[in-house]
């Protein structure tokens, strides 16, 4: 186990805020919030925003590049302690495969955010689950102003890096946007 994983585990194990890097993939970008749960493949963050929890995020763990911490003394830590739900919630499911995934969190939560970010690093796609094949999921697509597209995204489970879900944004777009539409060519 290199020193990232002891890290999230640690930062599991005491329910410590962490900063996880994955600079190979998406330099620069930090995301901030709750490990709740780490394996060999995936990690799973309550992200967090301005003290407040805001969707949870699965990224690969073999992406992390760097994990840092303020422990105890974390400001969100001790915000979310005294004032939001302790422990911090996590989604009822276990990290798998990216289908199983993507089928536990479609079960949960109406839409999710997908990432391919070794073919885009700049593009997340938005939408519902239309159905899932042995080797792509078919995303029906929301945009940025709530319209539903009618022709389902394909995208290849093996290019998938991160996945969100229960995010403020979500809850944006599903309520604006209204019950999606029958994907074109559905039966």
């Amino acid at each position: 186990m290199n020193s990232e994983r002891r890290r999230l585990r640690r930062a599991i194990d005491e329910r410590w805020i962490v900063r996880v890097e994955r600079d190979d993939l998406v330099p620069g970008e930090r995301l901030h919030g709750f490990a709740l749960d780490s394996d060999r493949d995936w990690t799973l963050l309550l992200l967090v925003t301005d003290s407040m929890p805001d969707g949870y995020t699965l990224i690969r763990t073999r992406d992390v590049t760097d994990v840092r911490t303020r422990g105890k003394r974390d400001v969100d830590r001790r915000w979310q302690k005294r004032h939001g739900s302790w422990p911090p919630p996590a989604p009822q499911f276990t990290l798998a495969a990216p289908r199983e995934l993507l089928e536990q969190a479609a079960a949960a939560y109406p839409l999710v955010t997908v990432y391919q970010e070794e073919l885009d690093p700049d593009i997340a796609l938005i939408g519902r689950a239309a159905s899932f094949g042995k080797k792509a999921l078919r995303l029906q697509e929301i945009d940025c102003t709530a319209q539903w597209r009618r022709t389902p995204t394909k995208i290849r489970y093996q290019d998938l890096t991160r996945l969100e879900f229960a995010d403020h944004y979500q809850r944006v777009l599903t309520d604006l946007g209204g019950k999606p539409p029958r994907p074109a060519g559905s039966a």
